[in-house]
């Protein structure tokens, strides 16, 4: 893996609201890149010869045969958990393959984004224009139930994702719940072209600008999008960051600075309190002059969580949703010699203002719960109280 400069990570476990994970297909983690480095790690080796012992113990004596990669890979995952840090994480090839596909600007699957927001399987939130997924005739809010003949009733969104963008099958057979009616696609996964940012004009002039990731293009979609909107006679701006997982730094950074003077401080990092902090100052001089809100919830985090805090601390804005993650901890990225990723953490990172939100996160200026009805069908945004409370605010 090359050590650029935005290669540093904050990754995260994801985890609900009301069980619901947002998980593009493929991706593996909420995460922030940042610049990596070098390290030599000393060990003795002395001290692993129990591993050795217990494998060949099992390889022998064991009385079904056994995988020996996934003893391996088990003992990998084992040995870094025990620290009991849940960022710091060992991931295999292939879900360090998924990780990465998730920042870049095309992946391999069918085109979606999933959630959990049903006990009767894993729901469908975004449907990529032109994708697989849209081909065969998935859409938004229906409910997977199965995918290639496995329920996902117990199914992790991580498990569904990585199966979803297995290409071991070129074919992936799923099937779903619509209006209470079961219905079977048969989908032809090919490469999907990462579309991040979305954008629409509501009424009042009020634009509304989706962005599911910090990827790569990102911050090119995000300028285009507010450049469609500000022609289009936009007079106040919503930014959707829910169950917005993260991305890359450099994103970000370009991103807030879309509103931010260069004599901003977007955010600060630090490795102990003995250590002054580092502080990270816009790069731009562009600012805007209309009202913002930012929508959030449990599932917005790290990057996202940034471009939260800076816009609120230092542009204003106002934040309306649930409180945020709480990932406040930078972690870096070790390629391994098996193809494997090793995660780990090395330092914290502030708001602009220097405020921790690590295991706290953002709590929002008017807290608004989604309801039934958003469950019931989340297509329509009339259900979405979230997003009508922002509407109401922004006026």
């Amino acid at each position: 893996m090359d050590n650029k400069e935005d290669s540093k990570i904050l990754n995260i476990s994801k985890y609900a609201i009301m069980c619901l994970v947002c998980f593009l297909l493929g991706a593996m983690g909420m995460y922030l890149y940042y610049n990596t480095g070098t390290r030599t790690i000393k060990s003795n080796p002395g001290k692993y010869d129990i591993l050795d012992e217990i494998t060949g113990i099992l390889d022998k004596e064991y009385y079904k045969d056994i995988d020996k990669d996934e003893l391996i890979e088990g003992a990998a995952s084992g040995l870094v958990a025990s620290i009991g840090d849940k960022h710091t994480q060992y991931l295999t090839k292939d879900e360090a393959k998924s990780f990465m596909d998730s920042l870049s600007d095309s992946y391999y699957g069918i085109g979606a984004i999933i959630f959990r927001i049903s006990e009767e399987g894993i729901t469908i939130k975004k449907v990529f224009e032109d994708s697989p997924a849209q081909k065969a005739g998935l859409q938004k809010g229906d409910i997977i139930i199965s995918i290639d003949g496995k329920s996902t009733k117990d199914m992790t969104v991580e498990k569904a994702a990585s199966t979803l963008k297995s290409s071991k099958s070129q074919i992936a057979t799923v099937v779903v719940k619509r209006n209470g009616e079961e219905k079977t696609f048969e989908i032809t996964k090919s490469t999907v072209p990462l579309k991040s940012v979305s954008g629409e004009m509501l009424d009042n002039n009020i634009g509304y600008v989706v962005i599911d990731t910090f990827g790569e293009g990102t911050y090119q979609e995000f300028v285009s999008t507010l450049n469609n909107l500000e022609n289009q006679g936009m007079k106040s701006l919503i930014i959707d960051l829910r169950d917005n997982g993260g991305g890359y730094l450099s994103t970000v950074l370009y991103m807030a600075s879309e509103f931010l003077d260069s004599n901003t401080i977007v955010l600060q990092t630090k490795v102990d309190e003995k250590t002054e902090a580092k502080k990270y100052m816009s790069i731009n001089n562009n600012t805007k002059n209309y009202k913002v809100v930012v929508l959030v919830n449990e599932q917005t985090a790290s990057a996202s969580e940034i471009m939260t805090a800076a816009l609120k601390e230092q542009y204003g804005a106002t934040v309306v949703g649930t409180t945020t993650y709480g990932k406040g901890t930078v972690q870096l990225t070790k390629e391994l010699s098996n193809g494997g990723m090793l995660k780990y953490t090395t330092e914290e990172w502030l708001t602009s203002k220097g405020e921790s939100i690590n295991d706290k996160g953002i709590t929002p200026d008017v807290e608004v719960e989604l309801t039934e009805d958003y469950l019931k069908d989340p297509l329509d945004k009339n259900n979405d109280a979230q997003l009508q409370k922002a509407i109401e605010v922004i006026k």
